[in-house]
């Protein structure tokens, strides 16, 4: 009996060798599948057209003390000739070494007056479609290109096209800089044909500190209902937000209209600085929201980890701070607060699918 009873143990176990091989073999596949990947949605392009650049700046900007912090601690006259390449270099520098896979470069639109025409004495900075689409162009494995069409120039349409045709799917609107009202019923149109070539459009929302605004109300979430019923996938950049003694707070808007609309997406960018860190605590506490957030660093405008110390303790956020790559810190920072590589592939998934059919509002 006891032979027989290890024979069919010797049996049982022999059988059961081949499973487990494929059980461990598995595991160890898993284990050795790459991460998904990933990208920041929020990179500025900058420029002071003292290159071939057709950039502008206005001066009140290029004096500013943020812009002459900026341009110091980058050391962008130092790494070529004019600004605008030095910027260049800076940019695709960061972003190669940031961890990340991919970033999303944006450019800037003017200011346009009621006739359509560029306003450039109320324009703060610009940075044109062409120029944007040359630098992504000289990067393509690192950066993908977000024009900027502001819908109140007389070629809107024509513009939109023309940047399709050259293989943009994704576009900026910063309504309070640019003067425009993204709800006014006259961009219908516009939106209709964002939504046609499945653009991604991300609009500045909420509170802006570094230009000068024409109007913070056009900064305000519900204005974006417009673009939303037309079917076009938007990203409310920043979410609304703004630093504690901000009036209006938007941010109970945003909250409210992801509840109403699928295709809403929020991003995280500028969320790690200081004067945000307590609206993006009220972010992080709302799940189903934050399930919706895509990654974002807002380079070149740096994160304070030391701001959100007491919720990643001290030791991390000083760790974090001596990351000298400004846009692995800010992703960094994000991780530590636990939505860092979850956002961030989410807006890879966001950008890699604009172009593809299919509701992209339906899977955060």
């Amino acid at each position: 009996m006891a032979i027989r009873v290890a024979r069919r143990s010797v049996l049982t176990g022999s059988l059961a060798v081949p499973w487990l091989l494929g059980r461990a073999a598995a595991d160890a596949a898993e284990e050795a599948r790459p991460a998904a990947p990933t990208l920041d949605i929020h990179l500025h392009l900058f420029g002071a057209g003292d290159g071939d650049s057709g950039c502008r700046l206005a001066p009140a900007v290029a004096a500013a003390p943020t812009f002459q912090l900026l341009t110091k601690a980058l050391r962008l006259r130092e790494r070529a000739k004019t600004l605008d390449e030095g910027y260049v270099l800076v940019l695709a520098e960061q972003l190669q070494h940031s961890g990340l896979q991919k970033g999303l470069i944006l450019a800037q639109d003017a200011v346009y007056d009621r006739a359509g025409k560029p306003d450039w004495a109320k324009t703060p900075f610009y940075v044109p479609n062409d120029y944007l689409l040359q630098v992504v162009a000289r990067y393509p494995q690192w950066m993908v290109p977000c024009v900027s069409i502001n819908p109140d120039r007389a070629d809107a349409l024509a513009e939109l096209d023309r940047c399709a045709d050259k293989g943009a799917r994704a576009l900026k609107i910063h309504p309070p800089i640019q003067g425009v009202d993204v709800a006014d019923k006259k961009h219908t149109r516009f939106f209709q044909r964002c939504a046609a070539f499945k653009f991604a459009v991300l609009v500045h929302t909420g509170h802006e500190h570094s230009s000068p605004i024409i109007d913070v109300g056009l900064a305000d979430p519900r204005k974006l209902e417009l673009a939303l019923d037309q079917g076009c996938a938007v990203v409310a950049c920043h979410c609304g937000t703004g630093r504690t003694d901000d009036r209006p707070d938007m941010l109970p808007d945003f909250l409210a209209m992801t509840r109403k609309y699928k295709n809403l997406w929020g991003d995280t960018s500028v969320l790690g600085g200081l004067g945000r860190a307590r609206d993006f605590l009220r972010l992080l506490a709302d799940q189903p929201v934050a399930e919706r957030l895509l990654h974002g660093s807002d380079f070149p405008f740096p994160a304070m980890p030391m701001a959100f110390a007491a919720k990643i303790g001290q030791a991390e956020a000083l760790r974090i701070g001596a990351i000298t790559n400004m846009i692995r810190q800010d992703f960094e920072l994000k991780e530590a607060l636990g939505i860092g590589r979850a956002s961030a592939e989410r807006a890879h998934r966001f950008v890699q699918e604009a172009a593809a059919p299919g509701d992209r509002g339906a899977t955060p």
